[in-house]
């Protein structure tokens, strides 16, 4: 068994080929998927990773809109 530290969250792996669980960022390292091999879990921790980096897009580009923030922002790189 050993585990894979992927964009700051843990992919461990039970079985190997067979059974991979994906662990939350720290501190707490909840459970939060599993996946048939590596590369699938890699796929499930980028997805969630876009969908946070395009969710604070919005809230930023919302406060920039309402003059919050200032004018210039970059756009997230989705993956």
């Amino acid at each position: 068994m050993m585990n894979l530290y992927y964009r700051g969250y843990v992919i461990h792996e039970e079985i190997r080929t067979i059974c991979y669980i994906v662990f939350g960022r720290r501190p707490d390292r909840l459970e939060l998927a599993s996946s048939g091999t590596a590369k699938e879990a890699m796929r499930w921790v980028d997805g969630r990773v876009a969908k946070k980096k395009a969710a604070q897009w919005v809230e930023r580009h919302a406060a920039r809109a309402k003059g919050k923030l200032p004018a210039a922002m970059p756009q997230p790189a989705l993956l």
